[in-house]
């Protein structure tokens, strides 16, 4: 090559670098007009905490854009309808407290509610799924007096963890020894499969997250059907359909953040069916959960490094199973036949449960390590086939996969010395940091208290935006 060509070259090698240097990412100018998005706050996430922000923020008439990594709304809201007969089964969240929190969303989303109703009429059979050993005798325990007046020491922990320091070292107990230790034998099984509850190793978990999942409002709902309400037509995530029908000019769906600087403002590339964009806002709201995983493209500093690096969260998922040959008007619980409380070894199934379809079962599954949807429908096509060993139904019958959620990680948290060395109150101070606010399911679970909560941030958030 002659060196007038090597100098053409190395020029066409220092144009593409200088072309390089001169991109920026988050530079506006860098941006067309339609891939450029200017509002005063940008929620991240559009499940129960992102969707009652956007809605609050629309009525307040702050500007605001939602990017959701779905197609839809809603988060764990999720519903199946039958292609047959058009019924619906919600198989993601499935009651809602009956305050003015969640009547008031549900009507200014024009959503009718009805008392909540757990699926149709089921006689529980009491089974150990692992070996399928019927257990006829078993009779289940109930959140009593016993758990109550343990519950009612701990008030700061209805909303969230506002922790008092010290924290109390009862609340570091795995929940096993709490449960010995205040002889709550009566309700143990209440506060592990017996009803929703928080995934993982459930009597090894700190007594904190028992607590603060099977808080006063969860306490509430469970003490009968007035106290719990639901969408009428059984379609939970209709109130989210609905959010997304008014709101849709300002909601990016099928859309992730993929680069951040909250330096000055907030700037977020957001990668999105139609390309790249770029938001400018004043404030960011995060509706997402806070690990690692989901927060490293936010670009983190140091301190947000060192506090959100020690969140986990175990999975748990839900499913539809249809032609089981089960009998519909049974439910089929799982119980530890030899083990402590009568608590299933994980990963395990909690129940199969009659839905409003005809010959469909609803599943809950709990494990220690990330499963894939096969490993779980697998599992499932075992345990059924188990069932029919002790009920006599029908064992030709070749299960049909209708429905699949996966809700890892459920119910963020973090080691008994994080907590003890104040993980909670480095987490509330990170409120505004960075322009940054978390309203996801970190403090709480259940979407009514999600709610709630948020509506209490919202002003700050405003605020902080004008």
């Amino acid at each position: 090559m002659s060196p007038v060509h090597n100098l053409s070259a190395w020029g066409s090698i220092l144009c593409l670098v200088a072309s390089a240097w001169a991109f920026d990412q988050f530079d506006e100018t860098s941006y067309t007009a339609e891939n450029l998005v200017k509002r005063d706050i940008v929620i991240v996430g559009g499940g129960a905490s992102g969707t009652y922000a956007a809605i609050g923020l629309h009525d307040n008439g702050t500007s605001f854009v939602l990017v959701e990594r779905n197609g839809r709304l809603g988060g764990q809201t999720e519903t199946y309808k039958d292609p047959s007969s058009g019924t619906t089964v919600d198989y993601g969240v499935q009651a809602y407290h009956n305050d003015s929190i969640s009547r008031d969303f549900f009507s200014r989303l024009d959503v009718p509610i009805a008392a909540f109703t757990f699926g149709p009429p089921s006689t529980p059979t009491y089974v150990d799924f692992t070996s399928g050993t019927l257990l006829p005798s078993f009779v289940p325990g109930s959140l009593g007096t016993d758990y109550i007046t343990q519950l009612d020491k701990y008030p700061y922990l209805d909303d969230g963890f506002l922790l008092p320091n010290p924290v109390p070292q009862d609340l570091l107990l795995p929940w096993g020894q709490y449960i010995e230790k205040y002889s709550l034998q009566d309700s143990a099984w209440a506060t592990t499969v017996g009803r929703p509850a928080p995934p993982g190793p459930l009597l090894e978990l700190p007594a904190i997250y028992v607590f603060n999942s099977f808080n006063p409002v969860e306490v509430s709902e469970g003490e009968g059907r007035d106290n719990a309400i639901v969408s009428a037509s059984n379609d939970n995530s209709a109130i989210y359909v609905n959010a997304l029908a008014e709101l849709e000019a300002d909601i990016l769906l099928n859309s992730t953040v993929i680069a951040g600087d909250r330096s000055n403002g907030v700037k977020l590339v957001v990668a999105t069916p139609t390309g790249n964009k770029l938001i400018v806002a004043k404030q960011l709201v995060l509706g997402i959960h806070p690990v690692l995983d989901n927060m490293n493209p936010f670009g983190l500093d140091a301190r947000e490094q060192s506090i959100l690096s020690k969140l986990n969260g175990y999975p748990y998922y839900a499913g539809l199973v249809s032609n089981t040959g089960l009998s519909d008007a049974t439910l089929y619980q799982n119980v530890g036949a030899d083990t402590e409380y009568n608590v299933p070894n994980l990963p395990c199934f909690s129940f199969f449960k009659p839905t409003f379809v005809q010959g469909q079962f609803l599943y809950w599954y709990s494990a220690l390590q990330p499963t894939t949807q096969a490993q779980v429908e697998s599992a499932a096509t075992a345990t059924i086939n188990k069932l029919h060993m002790i009920a006599g139904t029908n064992v030709t019958a070749v299960p049909t996969f209708d429905a699949f959620a996966n809700h890892l990680p459920f119910h963020l948290h973090v080691s008994t010395q994080d907590i003890t060395d104040g993980f909670y109150s480095d987490m509330y101070s990170l409120q505004g940091y960075h322009n940054t606010w978390y309203i996801g399911a970190l403090f709480v679970i259940g979407s009514s208290q999600l709610w709630n909560n948020t509506a209490n941030m919202l002003p700050q958030i405003i605020a902080a935006a004008s």
